[in-house]
């Protein structure tokens, strides 16, 4: 994968995306979670979270995807 797929929802990623995105990098959803930590998240219509881009770049970059991820310490 060169780059994150677009997101499926206008505010980010849906948790479909994000376990594909796990599935595709070889890393379990709980290891995404840990590098995820505590953030803001959106709810969309149907009630589902939606995870905001800058915080999957980041947890995708404290795990070591760099090509994939950015450091966003303050967002």
């Amino acid at each position: 994968m060169d780059k994150l797929p677009k997101p499926d929802h206008e505010y980010g990623y849906t948790p479909k995306q994000i376990k594909s995105l796990c599935r595709e990098l070889g890393f379990t959803q709980k290891e995404f979670n840990r590098a995820f930590g505590v953030n803001t998240c959106a709810v969309g219509d149907n009630g589902e979270l939606i995870l905001y881009p800058r915080d999957v770049e980041s947890a995708l970059y404290k795990m070591g995807y760099k090509k994939l991820g950015k450091n966003h310490p303050w967002d």
